[in-house]
């Protein structure tokens, strides 16, 4: 053996050893940005009881007083709730920083029934409480507030429109509807926030006790609407203006699947990475009205961004209409479905559907080192792979190992006839990094399957399709 090649090896051996101890490095990052982010909100959360306290809630000379009392903190919680699950919902880099979008969108739909079920605790504690001291039942308490405090009337309203969007977001009920009639409906909880803020700051004693409390409240209204403001209107609008948006291609494939080329200037200042995704919107007469999430189909440039869509509904089939030098306006990226979020030292990526996509791209992706990735593809027919003769190429150059799982589906993630577990497919698993993206049952599937067989939960990654 040559000395040149010794040193070759030696350069291989040493640059792994860099590349590991730099995810470990991404990692403990990740972990310090999750706990200062639960530990802000711990901190919002005693100090909002806190002013509660000092507002004098707990002096108690009747039983009565305890009702409101109780009425008082239900709503207070409540809102505090409402503020977290926003800024959850606002798409500000630090929480996409610290938990991903997919898992800022899950713990936000966790909270929405305890915030209703305290809502409808608040209103009806205080109209019990309140009537009681008036002399005036349920009935007479609700008609006295309707027609005496234009803020508490208000708040009612407020209190219907979340019953409204509570009911519609279920999921039974919620598969039943488009997205697009879904997500409008669901734009309703501003609208109710905006209706519950008088009575708030008007006749709630905890927010106006003191000027600490006021400036504390006022404070975190702010920070959360501020966030969805600056994040989801502001700088989409912005960056499309700067960057010149536009369609500049659109290819149709075989299998049905659409793939649109977006270019513009500097696309690099996004830092944009393969495997993220963007919420995309096209400024046409039938689509500019509705925003889709799609992933990166295609690693990005500088240049151009590419996503592959399969169509499902009527948005999706209107993309094959595109023509070039349709203005286009991209909220993102999105999502820690990257390389960076790596810890471990191989990579496995695992794609159902159109949910393969992503996995072209971060298979095409510089961070990518040849032969690290293994790539298992999951589709009933070879019709309904996008993307397999390019992603086969790519195999072939960049080394990795491609396993194509088609067929009927099993009881598992994978054909009855193909393998049972991933420990079959990739003997060190426990060592790897798994990327999974299809369908949210098929994906909890392989993700249970991964954790049975020893890789870590920080190590499994997942962007699922949950509509």
């Amino acid at each position: 053996m040559t000395t040149t090649s010794l040193g070759a090896r030696e350069m291989e051996r040493r640059l792994g050893f860099a590349e590991h101890a730099e995810r470990g490095r991404r990692a403990r990052q990740l972990s310090l940005w999750r706990d200062s982010l639960l530990g802000a909100a711990w901190l919002v959360t005693v100090a909002g009881v806190a002013f509660f306290f000092a507002s004098g809630a707990m002096a108690w000379t009747a039983p009565v007083d305890a009702v409101n009392a109780l009425g008082r903190f239900t709503g207070l919680v409540a809102t505090a709730l409402i503020l977290f699950q926003m800024g959850l919902a606002s798409r500000a880099p630090w929480i996409e920083r610290a938990l991903g979008h997919d898992k800022a969108l899950k713990i936000h739909g966790s909270l929405g029934e305890p915030v209703f079920y305290l809502l409808v605790a608040h209103a009806a504690l205080l109209v019990v409480g309140q009537g009681s001291l008036a002399s005036r039942g349920i009935l007479d308490q609700t008609a006295w507030y309707l027609a005496h405090s234009r803020d508490i009337a208000l708040s009612i309203l407020s209190l219907a429109l979340l019953l409204i969007v509570g009911v519609t977001s279920v999921a039974a009920v919620r598969r039943r509807w488009p997205y697009e009639t879904w997500h409008a409906i669901h734009l309703f909880t501003y609208a109710a926030i905006a209706l519950a803020v008088p009575h708030q700051f008007g006749v709630g004693s905890t927010f106006s006790s003191s000027t600490p409390a006021k400036v504390f409240w006022i404070a975190l209204y702010v920070i959360a609407v501020g966030s969805l403001v600056i994040w989801r209107m502001w700088m989409p609008l912005y960056r499309a203006a700067r960057h010149r948006l536009r369609v500049m291609r659109v290819e149709r494939h075989d299998d049905g699947t659409v793939s649109v080329t977006v270019g513009g200037r500097n696309l690099h200042y996004w830092n944009a990475h393969a495997g993220q995704f963007f919420i995309w919107r096209f400024l046409t007469p039938e689509l500019w009205a509705t925003a889709h999430p799609y992933s990166l189909s295609a690693a990005p440039d500088g240049r151009s961004l590419r996503i592959t869509v399969k169509p499902l509904g009527d948005d999706s089939l209107a993309l094959r209409r595109l023509r070039p030098g349709v203005r286009v306006v991209a909220e993102g990226p999105l999502g820690r479905f990257h390389h960076d979020s790596r810890v471990g030292r191989g990579v496995v990526l695992i794609g159902a559907g159109v949910g393969i996509t992503p996995l072209r791209a971060m298979l095409e992706d510089k961070r990518a080192q040849r032969g690290e990735c293994t790539v298992i593809l999951r589709a009933s027919t070879y019709l309904e792979a996008p993307l397999l003769d390019e992603i086969r190429q790519l195999a072939v150059t960049q080394g990795a190992t491609l396993y194509e799982v088609i067929g009927p589906r099993g009881k598992g993630w994978s054909t009855p006839d193909g393998p049972q577990s991933l420990s079959q497919i990739i003997p060190r698993l426990s060592t790897c990094d798994v990327f999974v993206c299809g369908p949210e049952k098929w994906s909890a599937r392989v993700k249970a399957d991964a954790r049975h067989h020893g890789v870590p939960e920080e190590a499994i990654h997942a962007e699922e399709f949950a509509w």
